[in-house]
């Protein structure tokens, strides 16, 4: 399926043009964003340093019955990765860290870059229960933090961490 990301708190189109693709491939889930207009801004290079704070592309997965417990998956312009488990307690998040078990891969191009991130099921122990995600960038316009937030499914707040706001990921 491939969709444009819109502005994360009005829903609107936005300047920073983002398509992303996802689809089932094998037994993994594969995202391509293409991140148009952007400084690529990184501020981290090592898996699982606070890369949000710069340029990045993301999915928040949950694959079992309750929302509260998802992964967060990253991947900033510079190659740099993230990869936790989220469980939100109404907002107050506890973040367990986990091991990259999932590919990723970069190419910057004229405009801005590419992401593809592809995710074994087994990475988020997606098992009979069906997958719901959202999938998001931030660019920050070269540090600016959280200046552009973009959704896929808008939370219509100046964050993303609202599991309410995910979607079915319809692959078949």
């Amino acid at each position: 399926m491939m969709v444009e990301l819109k502005d994360n708190v009005t829903g609107e189109k936005t300047p920073f043009k983002t398509i992303l693709e996802y689809s089932r491939f094998g037994n993994n889930m594969l995202f391509k964003f293409t991140c148009e207009k952007s400084k690529r801004f990184s501020a981290y290079s090592e898996h699982n340093e606070p890369i949000y704070r710069g340029d990045v592309c993301e999915v928040f997965i949950c694959t079992g019955e309750d929302l509260s417990e998802y992964y967060e998956i990253e991947v900033a312009p510079n190659g740099a990765t993230f990869f936790a488990k989220i469980k939100n307690n109404d907002g107050q998040l506890v973040t367990s860290f986990l091991e990259k078990n999932f590919t990723s891969k970069v190419t910057l191009t004229e405009s801005g870059y590419d992401v593809e991130i592809l995710i074994p099921f087994d990475a988020v122990n997606a098992g009979a229960h069906p997958i719901r995600f959202n999938a998001y960038r931030i660019e920050t316009e070269g540090g600016y933090e959280n200046r552009h937030l973009l959704a896929l499914s808008p939370t219509k707040r100046p964050f993303f961490h609202c599991p309410e706001s995910f979607v079915r990921f319809h692959y078949d």
